[in-house]
């Protein structure tokens, strides 16, 4: 078939038609780049013409939803993606009623709309999502008050804090989920607006076995994702990625969105062809981040995704790794990724 041009291939992708190959994409963060618009715009627009990306993630800073209801953060200081907590007002349930709404387009809103539009300005007609974080996920956030500076520290406070705080207060819980979920939608809407075709809606790490119960996330994770994305309903492209190992998968599967992301691979969750009998959305991933993209061989990349795209026939499917990759990821790596696709393309004709 004809070659297509990379928004006509994602968006024949999304809804089952002929493609000529596979859409692919990988994305992560960059820092220090992530700290301004106009850094993180150049950074991520060159890592996606670098590699021939057939779209684009935007990879805020992963703190900038908890930065909007007021921590702080030292941003000479990381540990992997997360800087340093300075100061943080959400430390006790009682402090729950701090959660108002903010104005959507005001403050660290403003500066993610700002790199919306420079990243539209330089994209061409590609597709590109901006990420959004689910309502549950900003509240762990807050909710996180590690006692050293480590990512690990981190994830254990977000969890512990989050649980505490839904069964210490699920009344003060709601109504700030809620306060969370109307300034989202709002701002979501406006990144839309700026040129974004939609977003990337990140469940992060939460919507999984061993950190809440199914009928916990049911309550309250659900209907304020459900609220965020019904405020961008009419996006081209919206896809929800619901992350970490043995993750709630059929609990999502009626969200409103076009594709779903999540980590096919060594993870004990569903593969990409057990997905494919359970839902009609597309599916996005077929790569190990954690593994093979990150220590394996190139060699070992291209059959991995060459067997991804094997199980789809190549239809409604999307070829990335399971979730952001990291840093120091192998170009070479990324670059089998990319050429992975091309070398599967007959067999998707």
């Amino acid at each position: 078939m004809a070659q297509l041009s990379k928004r006509e291939r994602v968006e024949a992708a999304l809804k089952g038609d002929p493609v000529d190959r596979v859409p692919v994409a990988a994305w992560r963060h960059f820092i220090p780049e992530e700290r301004q618009p106009e850094t993180l715009a150049a950074a991520s627009l060159a890592h996606f013409h670098e590699f021939n990306w057939d779209w684009l993630k935007i990879n805020p800073r992963a703190t900038y939803y908890a930065e909007a209801w007021g921590n702080r953060y030292d941003f000479n200081h990381y540990d992997s993606v997360i800087p340093e907590l300075l100061e943080g007002p959400i430390a006790t349930s009682a402090d729950l009623e701090k959660i108002g709404r903010l104005d959507a387009t005001g403050g660290v809103f403003a500066e993610q709309i700002d790199l919306v539009r420079r990243v539209k300005a330089g994209i061409g007609d590609a597709h590109f999502l901006q990420t959004v974080f689910s309502p549950l996920t900003v509240l762990s956030f807050l909710a996180s008050h590690p006692a050293n500076p480590t990512i690990a520290a981190f994830s254990e406070s977000q969890y512990e804090g989050v649980r505490r705080f839904i069964h210490e207060s699920p009344k003060a819980a709601h109504e700030a989920l809620s306060n969370i979920a109307s300034t989202l939608g709002k701002y979501a809407a406006a990144a839309v607006d700026a040129g974004a075709s939609g977003l990337f809606f990140a469940i992060v790490k939460l919507a999984r076995e061993g950190i809440l119960t199914e009928a916990e996330f049911e309550e309250f994770g659900k209907p304020y994702d459900l609220q965020v994305l019904k405020a961008v309903e009419g996006a081209a492209f919206n896809m929800l990625h619901i992350c970490g190992p043995y993750a709630y998968f059929d609990a999502v599967l009626e969200y409103p969105v076009h594709a779903l992301n999540w980590a096919t691979i060594g993870q004990h969750n569903p593969t990409v062809a057990e997905a494919g009998t359970r839902t009609a959305k597309a599916l996005v991933g077929g790569v190990d981040e954690i593994g093979t993209l990150q220590s394996g061989t190139p060699d070992a990349v291209k059959a991995e995704a060459r067997a991804a795209i094997a199980a789809t026939g190549g239809r409604r499917f999307l070829l990335t790794p399971g979730c952001g990759t990291n840093l120091d990821v192998p170009s070479e790596n990324l670059r089998a990724l990319r050429e992975a696709a091309d070398l599967a393309a007959v067999a998707v004709q």
